[in-house]
């Protein structure tokens, strides 16, 4: 089932075989899309300048004079010129804009609509304006350039529509094919060269990133055993408790990394008992307001004793929160509600099932369906409403399946569970 496993050597191959093939099908495209943008800025400089060339024949004298004293009016030139050059259609427009005269040679009939209904601002002297358009399969450029004087006023515009040579346009769509071939090619033949070296690079680094895995797991089951033998308690209770907030969570629909944060808090909700006295943690009877009161700074040095650890910060929510009450009257922030954050909320549902459930020195294990109904007592007290409305679905099947099973079970399916949900968050970032 390695398929399945988020760093298996075939789910590497295939997550790195895919990203290549993305970048290099990205690149050639890239290349063929650069290719046509140059190829058809070629084209219309081509076009632009064959425009200005044989524009120059109305900035002389004689047209000057025509078009000052609008004599043009069909002027016989712009008929002789049409046949001469690769221009479809001339147009002379006054400065104003105004067409003094037109002639058109060959064009489709929805040429000319179509350039009256693009609409331009008229170039100042030096200036131009051109424009890509295309009709009844063909393509065309506008060109608009003033007719003026050196340090002159425009005092007219002459306007030409340049039919491009269908044999250059193919031979230009015909290059950037061949280029965005050879892009690809290039591309597949880097990706084939690169594969190799980037698997195992990609190996190494998912290696080292497993053994890190491993070992932040193995400390924190390490730790969490510690804690348990601190509190005169076992190991069953944490994972316990870290099983069913999981259940519940997945109930939930919480989100993987989510469920990470979770599990990591719910595993070490007790840690900062490390640093509380023995003679008040290990205290038989009821504790007095005093001793109470260092008992609660074990939320504080188990938040100090998390933010030493980058791994463990996640936990910090339900370290830190997972005494406050949901009407405000918990510790040791007094905070209500949704103020209090959601793992929190989430975790002591399930830490107080399960202290419920459990066989204590100083007290008998509570039938399931009793502890199920004193934490629906105190909905909207103690815990959240909608958490407790959840739990009430998957209370009895969890502790059935939980509740009654012993370290060693309970200790297989921790390390599943850890694995799962730190393996997929830390695949997720890969």
């Amino acid at each position: 089932m390695s398929a399945d496993i988020p760093n298996s050597p075939r789910s590497v191959r295939r997550m790195l075989a895919t990203r290549l093939a993305i970048a290099g099908t990205v690149i050639g495209l890239v290349a063929g899309s650069v290719a046509y943008l140059v190829g058809t800025r070629r084209v219309e400089e081509a076009a632009f300048k064959s425009a200005l060339d044989n524009a120059s024949h109305f900035r002389s004298p004689e047209m000057k004079q025509l078009v000052v004293t609008r004599r043009m009016d069909r002027h016989p030139d712009l008929d002789s010129f049409l046949k001469s050059t690769r221009f479809a259609g001339i147009r002379i427009l006054d400065p104003s804009g105004e067409v003094m005269t037109e002639a058109w040679e060959g064009v489709p009939q929805t040429l000319p609509s179509a350039i009256a209904a693009h609409r331009h601002p008229l170039p100042a002297p030096g200036g131009h304006h051109h424009n890509w358009l295309a009709a009844s399969g063909e393509d065309f450029i506008q060109v608009v350039l003033p007719l003026a004087d050196a340090d002159g006023p425009a005092y007219g515009y002459f306007e030409g529509v340049y039919r491009l040579d269908p044999e250059l346009r193919e031979a230009q769509k015909e290059r950037v094919r061949e280029s965005a071939a050879a892009a690809l090619i290039a591309a597949t033949l880097a990706t084939l060269l690169v594969y190799p070296l980037m698997l195992r690079l990609t190996r190494r680094t998912l290696d080292l990133s497993q053994s890190l895995l491993n070992s932040n797991i193995e400390l924190m089951l390490t730790l969490g055993s510690a804690i348990a033998k601190r509190d005169s308690d076992t190991d069953a209770h944490n994972y316990r408790v870290t099983l069913y907030s999981v259940k519940l969570a997945e109930a939930m629909r919480r989100r993987d990394d989510q469920i990470a944060a979770l599990i990591a808090g719910a595993f070490l909700h007790d840690v900062g008992k490390i640093g509380i006295p023995d003679h008040i943690l290990l205290k038989p009877g009821n504790l007095t307001p005093d001793e109470f009161a260092i008992m609660k700074n074990h939320v504080l040095l188990g938040l100090d004793i998390a933010a030493h650890t980058r791994w463990l910060a996640s936990a910090s929510d339900v370290i830190h929160y997972h005494h406050e009450k949901y009407d405000g009257s918990g510790y040791p922030s007094g905070l209500a509600g949704e103020a209090i954050p959601f793992n929190a909320r989430l975790f002591a549902v399930a830490d107080v099932f399960d202290a419920l459930t459990s066989a204590r020195p100083y007290k008998a294990a509570m039938p399931a369906e009793q502890a199920l109904s004193i934490l629906k007592e105190d909905s909207g007290k103690h815990f959240d409403p909608a958490i407790v409305s959840v739990f009430e679905t998957i209370a009895l099947p969890t502790f059935a399946e939980i509740g009654h099973a012993d370290s060693d079970s309970l200790l297989q399916q921790m390390r599943q569970t850890l694995y799962r949900y730190f393996q997929n968050s830390q695949a997720s970032s890969v």
